[in-house]
């Protein structure tokens, strides 16, 4: 049930974004001064921010920019620290310790920092903030993945596919990943959160936010001046954020484990007969 919730909820924000980029139902761009802080109408159906452009078309428009991030950024991180960690897991000594080293250095670096930097070199956009994050990211996941496969690789039946002369390419992936990618998920359901955040706070401090480009982040540092006389223009960003963070948490993270069922539900255990006394 939580994870149909989050799946809703990603849907109709999918439906959104699409909406937003192939049939705006107004032009994001288009300026009527006669109609600034303009309520809610059939045509403007979030109402017209203090330039008097068409609020819902923005939002809908701009939103694309954080999804694409974030799902470029999970692909880079996870892909990333999978390669690391099972490869210091199977790797030989000499490799392992490469890998190992490499990602320590990823993963003592914030994500935020390492975003900036590629921002600072190669502009902002979704793809250079993305690249920043999964870069950062990947050294986590890296270490996190690698103490699991090595927990992994003692068990028995490990040891008896490598006696069998099962190669370590194969034994990661029939063994190893599968005990891996639980813990993982996990882990990328409040990450991937994370992600979106970092995102939308570099466009919120100005790194290549610009007031004529729909996005959520730089629309909530445009909209913040009109926090009192208008609070609906940081409103509606601020929820769109919110919504995404929640609907990607409740579709990642897996279900609990199923509770024991009470006494009285139980079924009867049978006595064992009673042998009559001798």
């Amino acid at each position: 049930m939580r994870q149909l919730t989050g799946l809703v909820i990603l849907g109709l924000m999918a439906l959104l974004v699409t909406a937003g980029a192939l049939l705006p139902p107004q032009d994001i761009h288009a300026v009527d001064l006669l109609n600034r802080h303009g309520g809610s109408d059939p045509l403007h159906w979030l109402g017209t921010d203090h330039l008097g452009r068409d609020l819902f078309s923005r939002l809908a428009s701009g939103g694309w920019r954080a999804m694409l991030a974030t799902a470029f950024a999970v692909m880079l991180g996870v892909s990333g620290g999978l390669v690391l960690g099972l490869g210091a897991a199977v790797a030989p000594a000499g490799l392992r310790a490469v890998l190992l080293r490499a990602a320590d250095m990823l993963a003592l670096l914030p994500e935020l920092v390492v975003a900036i930097l590629v921002v600072a070199i190669f502009g902002f956009s979704p793809w250079s903030v993305a690249l920043g994050i999964g870069l950062g990211a990947a050294g986590t996941y890296g270490l996190m993945v690698h103490g699991l496969a090595a927990s992994t690789l003692g068990h028995p039946f490990v040891l008896a596919a490598q006696a069998l002369g099962v190669s370590p390419v194969g034994i990661a992936r029939r063994h190893v990943l599968p005990a891996v990618l639980p813990a993982l998920r996990s882990y990328l359901a409040s990450h991937a959160g994370q992600i979106v955040m970092q995102y939308a706070a570099l466009a919120f401090l100005g790194f290549g936010a610009d007031s004529g480009a729909p996005d959520w982040g730089a629309m909530l540092y445009e909209y913040r001046f009109h926090l009192f006389d208008d609070p609906a223009l940081v409103l509606w960003p601020g929820l769109a954020i919110l919504f995404f963070v929640l609907g990607l948490y409740l579709t990642l993270e897996p279900d609990a484990a199923p509770r024991r069922a009470p006494l009285r539900h139980r079924a009867p255990v049978p006595l064992a007969p009673r042998l009559p006394a001798e």
